[in-house]
């Protein structure tokens, strides 16, 4: 017996699947997608790492103890899987680019002001320099609107963590932007 899911923004396929599991997917599947395109910001890889989050998912359903964790354990999975993404795309992208470094040509958006696209642009650039850590709590904070707890548990770190990573986030971006 074999299992199709398709995930896609609007809409999930699921055939062959058990009832508990395609179950577990329609109610999650949003949410792992915007986990994976609040690190990735590319809908096409966060729909791959979606994808991937839910093959794996399937291949280990069986060994979940609790299935009432499901949503924090495909939201986990799909935090790492998006992270080693983006590390590869970087990889890539410095190693395909490194010739171009020299003279970028960046193109400008007819839609929006030419000021707003460097702040928007200095903004990313500044998020991207923050370290890895404090970085993620950001992201899943401000672009997935989570709480501490929702982070701390998909992280694996206590809440009181969550919260000064956040501060000290908000605090480097802030001081960087000042600049």
């Amino acid at each position: 017996m074999s299992c199709y899911v398709q995930v896609l923004p609007s809409k999930t396929e699921v055939a062959g699947c058990g009832d508990e599991f395609a179950d577990r997917v329609a109610e999650t599947q949003r949410r792992i997608f915007q986990i994976a395109y609040s690190v990735l910001w590319d809908p096409t890889d966060a729909e791959e790492v979606t994808q991937e989050v839910f093959l794996k998912a399937y291949r280990k359903f069986d060994s979940l103890r609790d299935v009432e964790k499901f949503r924090a354990w495909v939201s986990r999975m799909a935090f790492r899987l998006a992270l080693n993404q983006l590390r590869a795309r970087r990889r890539r992208l410095a190693r395909d680019t490194a010739w171009y470094a020299s003279n970028p040509h960046p193109l400008l958006d007819g839609a929006r002001s030419a000021e707003q696209q460097l702040y928007l642009r200095g903004l990313r650039t500044e998020i991207d320099r923050l370290p890895e850590k404090l970085r993620a709590v950001l992201l899943l904070s401000a672009v997935e609107e989570m709480d501490s707890g929702e982070i701390a548990s998909i992280m694996k770190i206590p809440m009181g963590t969550v919260r000064s990573r956040l501060h000290l986030a908000r605090k480097q971006l802030l001081g960087a932007m000042n600049r």
